[in-house]
Formats: structure tokens, C-alpha cells, sequence
């Protein structure tokens, strides 16, 4: 007798089962996390390598005797002398720009960010989602491969560049969202189901994989693809380092010693090989795919999750939902965690290199450990709330406020610690901000981010949309104005910057412990689809807690 085929039983209909090993829908969910890995990468690498592209003195830059190199005059406290390592650079190699011209160019990424918001909905329903994603992508990673040209002309072009890579980038999670954003018709008794409605917390996921993975492979898929920036943006902190080494070696090769220029053109020629191979092998729906067995194709048909779709898009109540408390809430709380998180990304390198003293080859590694730590937290604790609520052990509202409080209290105090530590402590000051920004995962799986889902149901996308634009002013002004307090690169400066970013974090906490809504507010709430509604609003709260990158109000994590 020949081997017996996999069976897969939906709602008491026997089919065919194809394996998700070397399918298509593997495949693609490869492909994603690939895209995401490189659109955080191209985003975060900047952070460290300006380190290595950039003087550090270039405000009060004195050339030495000898022409070829920089001498470098820093106010280095006596007990750290021991850590300083001799600094001799080509003045070829070092781009002469201020610090606060630094602060401008870290943050103009999310000045586009920020700016695109409604050109997506023509161009997706123009190109379709897949060449639409695949040419946002192609314009981020060349806008990548252009910076280090660009960076010898003027630091006016590297601003114009980024804002452009920041408006790809947002506009291919508008682009997703149009992808991932329909409304799957089915019930609670159907086991293959998965409803999804507009505005998922990570406009970047929802859809495709709506499409595209029956329910039972769901959850493995899009935790599988919502790793890819947090990776994406470990991987070139540590790259991004490795490759300055290289600029600040003589004994290398002089094709090597624009290590950092390389990096960027790694980064920008595998997202144009991205595009190409996302052309290639991605469609918009399983059956207009060229690659996919007909097998494949009709497991995933069978799933109703993947068909039965229908449009039950609401008309957006401003009024009610603008003066509404839990509106407000996730303005507030957003922007003021978001401004220190932002702060945090850009800005740590720095501080590692003008006051922990740490080398380039160490700087990349340790910048990259808070983002090891928050991920492997998030990932742990996505069923902590869900399970302290199933058990009643408090309200849904308490749940999302203790999870909130953990996520920006334990990071305030931590910065606080850490403005009074210097050089000679710098281990330490590098252990409490990996313990803060690991514990600020807490917020990403069950604080303001899943309550937006809680009070705001089937405009969760709207109000989430909003909220996060706004909160963007943060990412383009918390470099910047710390490049502004830190002009003299002293302690007691950054001091005061830590002491911003903690204060920053703190207000978030009070302004959630205060307004959070725990339950549907009356503005959100469908009648005619009440009961499609609530399965909905619990869908998109289980990928939400699942998603590992916390998820980034478009983070920076989003």
C-alpha cells in the first residue's frame, strides 16, 4: 500500500495538506522577513557608523602640523585615560560636520516618515501591492547606496536622501496595509478562520498573511516575518561597527578603508536584489502565483480564511473619537515614549564613543545588546497579559496599565542611574541600559500598544495611524535636540540628555496610569457587526502580543 496523504480537516471537510517545507508561502514569509531585516537595517546602521564617518570635534576641529591627520583634543576625566585609545585619521576620511548637523541627519529619516501618509492608497490600487512594495523598497535601498556619495558633497543631500528613504519605508507599510487590511468573513465555529480588519497595530503584516497562510500555520509565519527588524537592526548596529574598523585601520587595503562606505552599499545593493527576487517569486494572492503547485494552491484555497473576504469598512466617527479620553491616552503616552526611544536608537553610539569611551569595534556590539534584550523580552512575555486576564488575576485595563509602567518606568530609572555613571563605570552603564530597554518590551506586548485594540475596535487603524504620525516629531527632533545639549561632549551634558529621556518615559507612565480604557468605547462600536467585531478586535490583539518587534510604533521599533 503506498503512503497515505496529509490530511487537513476544516469544519469536517477532508484536504489535501502541503507541507509548509519548501512551499511557496515559506518562501514568501523568507522573502518578508528579508525585507523587513533590511529596511530596519538601512534605517538603524546609520547610528553607529556616523561614529566612524563623522569628527568627533568636528565643531572646534584643528588640523595638526602634519596635514594628513586630525588631532583630536577631548576632555577625558584622569581615571579614564586608561580606556582612551591614540586616534590619528586621514583627513580625507573624516567628514567635517557640526554635531548638531549630525542630530539633523540622524533624525530626518522620520521627517519622511512622517510626511507620507495618503499617497499610498492611489499608487497600491495603481501598481498592486507586489510592485508597488518591491519599487518602495528599490527606492529606500538606492537612496542607501547614494548616501556615501552624497555624504562628500554636502550633509544637506544626506538629509534629502534619508527623508526620502523614510517616506519608501512608511509608504511600504501604508503599502502592506492596503495588502494586509481586508476583513475576513467567517465565524467563530469555523477552526480555519482568522478575521482581520483595517489598521492592524503593524500596518506591514496583516493582510498578505491573511492571504496567504491558513490559520493553523498563522502564527508560526508571522512571528516568523515579524522577527526580521529587530534582527534587521541588531545585525548592522554589529556590522555596522565591524565595517568602521575597517576606516580606521591604515594596515588595511586602501580599496577597505571606506569600510563604512561599503557598508552602505551592501546594505542598498541586497535591497535592489530584494526587489528583484520579491518581483520574481511574490504575487498578490495565492492564485495568480506562477511558482505555486496546484497542490499548494488549493490547501490554501480550502482554508475559507484565505476567500470568504468582505469590505465591512465603517465610516470614522472624528468627532467623538478625537475628544475621546482613550484617543488621547495613546497620543500622549506614544509620544512621549516614542521621543525617548528614538532618542535612545540614534543616540547611544554616540554616548558609548564621548563618554563610555569605547572603542568602534566594541561600540557596534554593545549598541546592539538593548535590542537583544528587549526582543528576547518581548517574545517572552506576548502571553503574560493574556494569561493574567484569562485568570482574572486583575481587569484588562490594570493588565495594560502594570505592563505600561513596567515598560517606561524601569527605563526612566535606569537613565537616571546611568546620567550619574561615568567612564570609569561604564560596564554598568551599559548592564542598566540592556535591563531598561530589555523591560521597556513589557509596553510593546501589553501596554499602549495592544490597548490601542481595547477602547478603539474597527478604527483602531485610524486612531494608531494618527497617534504614531505625531509621535514621529519625536524621531526627527530627539536626535537633535540632543545633539544641541551635548555640543561639548561632557558628562554633565548628557547627564542632562539622559535626564530629558527619563522624564520622557516617566510622563508616558503617568499619562497611561491616568486616561487607559479597558472596553469598546461607544464611538466604536458597530452594532450591525458586534459579535464579527469583538472576534476581530481579539484577532488582531493575539498577532499584536505575538509580534516580537514590539512592533514598533513603526518602530523603531514600528
Amino acid at each position: 500500500m503506498g503512503k497515505k496523504k496529509d490530511v487537513y480537516v476544516i469544519s469536517g471537510t477532508q484536504e489535501i495538506k502541503a507541507p509548509l517545507v519548501c512551499s511557496i508561502r515559506l518562501l514568501l514569509a523568507c522573502l518578508a522577513f528579508l525585507g523587513f531585516f533590511l529596511c530596519y537595517a538601512q534605517r538603524n546602521g546609520l547610528s553607529v557608523s556616523i561614529v566612524c564617518m563623522v569628527d568627533p570635534d568636528a565643531d572646534n576641529v584643528t588640523l595638526s602640523k602634519d596635514i594628513n591627520s586630525v588631532a583630536v583634543s577631548r576632555n577625558i576625566p584622569a581615571s579614564c585615560h586608561k580606556h582612551t585609545v591614540e586616534k590619528s585619521r586621514s583627513a580625507s576620511q573624516v567628514l567635517l560636520w557640526p554635531k548638531q548637523t549630525r542630530g539633523v541627519i540622524l533624525g530626518s529619516f522620520y521627517w519622511g516618515y512622517a510626511l507620507t501618509q495618503v499617497a499610498s492608497s492611489i499608487a497600491v490600487n495603481l501598481l498592486g501591492p507586489k510592485r508597488f512594495l518591491a519599487i518602495l523598497i528599490f527606492i529606500s535601498s538606492a537612496a542607501t547606496m547614494l548616501l556615501p556619495i552624497f555624504a562628500k558633497l554636502h550633509p544637506s543631500f544626506v538629509i534629502l536622501i534619508r527623508v526620502v528613504a523614510g517616506a519608501a519605508q512608511k509608504e511600504m507599510y501604508q503599502g502592506f496595509l492596503k495588502w494586509i487590511n481586508i476583513t475576513l468573513s467567517t465565524n467563530k465555529k469555523n477552526s480555519c478562520a482568522f478575521k482581520l480588519k483595517e489598521g492592524g497595530l503593524w500596518p506591514t503584516i496583516f493582510r498578505f498573511w491573511a492571504t496567504w497562510a491558513p490559520a493553523a500555520e498563522l502564527t508560526t509565519l508571522l512571528s516568523f516575518q515579524s522577527s526580521g527588524p529587530s534582527m534587521g537592526t541588531i545585525v548592522s548596529l554589529i556590522i555596522g561597527g565591524l565595517f568602521c574598523t575597517f576606516s580606521l585601520n591604515d594596515a588595511v587595503p586602501y580599496l577597505f578603508r571606506y569600510g563604512w562606505e561599503y557598508f552602505f552599499y551592501l546594505l542598498g545593493g541586497l535591497g535592489i536584489l530584494w526587489s528583484v527576487v520579491w518581483l520574481i517569486f511574490a504575487s498578490d494572492t495565492p492564485s495568480t502565483n506562477t511558482h505555486i503547485s496546484e497542490n499548494e494552491k488549493e490547501y490554501i484555497r480550502s482554508c475559507k480564511a484565505a476567500e470568504k473576504i468582505q469590505d465591512t469598512r465603517t465610516k470614522v466617527p472624528w468627532g467623538p473619537m478625537l475628544k475621546s479620553q482613550g484617543f488621547w491616552c495613546i497620543l500622549i503616552s506614544m509620544f512621549f515614549c516614542d521621543f525617548g526611544l528614538y532618542a535612545i536608537w540614534a543616540v547611544v553610539p554616540e554616548y558609548m564613543n564621548e563618554v563610555l569611551l569605547f572603542s568602534i569595534e566594541e561600540n557596534g556590539f554593545l549598541s546592539a545588546l538593548p535590542h537583544m534584550a528587549s526582543f528576547v523580552v518581548v517574545l517572552s512575555t506576548g502571553g503574560l497579559a493574556d494569561f493574567i486576564i484569562r485568570r482574572k488575576f486583575l481587569s484588562r485595563v490594570n493588565t495594560r496599565k502594570l505592563f505600561h509602567g513596567i515598560g517606561t518606568l524601569s527605563p526612566a530609572i535606569c537613565l537616571l542611574i546611568i546620567s550619574f555613571l561615568d567612564c570609569e563605570r561604564r560596564y554598568s552603564a551599559v548592564l542598566l541600559l540592556v535591563i531598561g530597554i530589555a523591560l521597556n518590551g513589557f509596553m510593546m506586548s501589553g501596554g499602549y500598544v495592544v490597548n490601542v485594540g481595547d477602547f478603539s475596535g474597527v478604527h483602531s487603524g485610524v486612531v494608531f495611524g494618527i497617534c504614531n504620525t505625531i509621535s514621529c516629531i519625536g524621531g526627527f527632533c530627539a536626535p537633535y535636540i540632543t545633539s544641541i545639549i551635548t555640543k561639548h561632549k561632557t558628562p554633565a551634558e548628557w547627564k542632562i540628555a539622559f535626564t530629558l529621556y527619563a522624564g520622557s518615559f516617566l510622563i508616558s507612565a503617568i499619562a497611561f496610569a491616568i486616561l487607559a480604557r479597558g472596553e469598546t468605547e461607544p464611538w466604536a462600536r458597530d452594532d450591525v457587526h458586534d459579535e464579527k467585531i469583538n472576534y476581530d478586535v481579539d484577532a488582531k490583539k493575539e498577532l499584536m502580543e505575538m509580534s516580537p518587534v514590539g512592533i514598533v510604533p513603526d518602530n523603531p521599533v514600528v
